[in-house]
């Protein structure tokens, strides 16, 4: 059962150039008994305004593809960094890998892409 649910806006970046201008994100938290710290807390990120074009490509490759190979094309990818300045929360940094989506209808701004962090 999901204990905590929150929305916010941040921006994207890779290698400090802005690459995503308008990042809506998810941040849910699990509090099932026998996860691990890192396994609570699950990032979801929708990309919706000034997208870099190669990040754009990526996203619609991801968004594209099925199983195994979804999973191939997210494993290519670069990490990504997501800032958000929450009034309530602070700000925080999101460093991670983007998943493969779970539905993929409508337009890439309404495909809505997990976000792995690392485990360390």
């Amino acid at each position: 059962m999901v204990f905590e649910q929150r929305y916010t806006w941040g921006r994207a970046y890779r290698d400090g150039s802005l690459v995503c201008g308008r990042v809506h994100v998810t941040f849910r938290r699990d509090d099932r008994l026998g996860l691990a710290a890192h396994e609570r807390r699950y990032v979801v990120a929708r990309f919706l305004d000034r997208l870099h074009p190669t990040l754009r490509s990526e996203l619609e490759e991801l968004a594209r593809r099925r199983g195994a190979a979804a999973r191939r094309a997210a494993e290519r990818m670069e990490p990504i960094v997501i800032v958000v300045d929450d009034p309530r929360h602070g700000r925080d940094r999101i460093v991670g890998r983007l998943e493969p989506p779970q539905r993929r209808r409508g337009d890439l701004r309404d495909v809505e892409f997990g976000l792995r962090e690392p485990t360390s």
